[in-house]
């Protein structure tokens, strides 16, 4: 266990990208697991593999990068030497700023991850955003102030991924929930399955991320 630790910490300060990418990738993936098996109620016979590894591919390439510089540039941020002040001032920044961004951007990655065409993208948007942002309102806070305040800078993304695996579950959910939304809107639609769009999706977001 200890030597598990050391390499943690080793990893987590020399390579802390791909550190943040493999930890977030495994707990998305779980997370949606879980959200397929429990909730949904699917069983393995039925579960969707293509939507997991979905997931697996949005974490790794976005939410855990983003995730992990963004503890640390708010900690360099708010440099209040009062903790408890600087605490609510990270947690208010991180309400107003971060989770509207990173919901509104893992509802975009997923879709584009899916296929889906800008009007599909703006109706999941419609039907699901505020939604989503209001039941982070209502989780998230509480989560940050423990973790703004109780958890060294290098183990907060670690410890925001368990929290975030529940969150994942709900957010994999939703997600499907809007796709059903979609078909009910547009019977037509042809379901993209897993061996179609996941290469195509993975060479856009490739792209993209190399444009930027």
């Amino acid at each position: 266990m200890n030597t598990f630790i050391q390499k943690y910490q080793y990893n987590i300060i020399n390579r802390p990208i791909r550190t943040f990418a493999m930890q977030s990738s495994f707990m998305m993936t779980l997370g949606d697991i879980i959200s397929q098996q429990v909730i949904e109620k699917k069983g393995f016979d039925n579960h969707d593999v293509g939507r997991s590894v979905r997931i697996m591919i949005y974490a790794g390439a976005i939410n855990g990068p983003l995730v992990g510089s963004w503890f640390g540039f708010i900690n360099n941020a708010v440099t209040i030497k009062n903790k408890w002040a600087a605490t609510f001032v990270r947690v208010g920044i991180d309400q107003a700023v971060f989770s509207p961004a990173i919901l509104a951007i893992f509802m975009g990655g997923i879709s584009i991850l899916e296929g889906r065409t800008v009007n599909e993208i703006k109706m999941k948007f419609e039907n699901s955003y505020f939604k989503g942002l209001m039941n982070a309102y209502c989780y998230w806070p509480f989560v940050n102030i423990f973790t703004f305040s109780m958890i060294p800078i290098h183990y907060r993304p670690i410890v925001n991924s368990c929290f975030g695996v529940a969150w994942n579950s709900y957010l994999s959910h939703m997600n499907q929930k809007s796709l059903q939304s979609l078909k009910l809107i547009n019977p037509d639609h042809t379901q993209h399955t897993s061996s179609t769009t996941i290469p195509t999706a993975a060479s856009a977001l490739s792209s993209s991320s190399s444009s930027t």
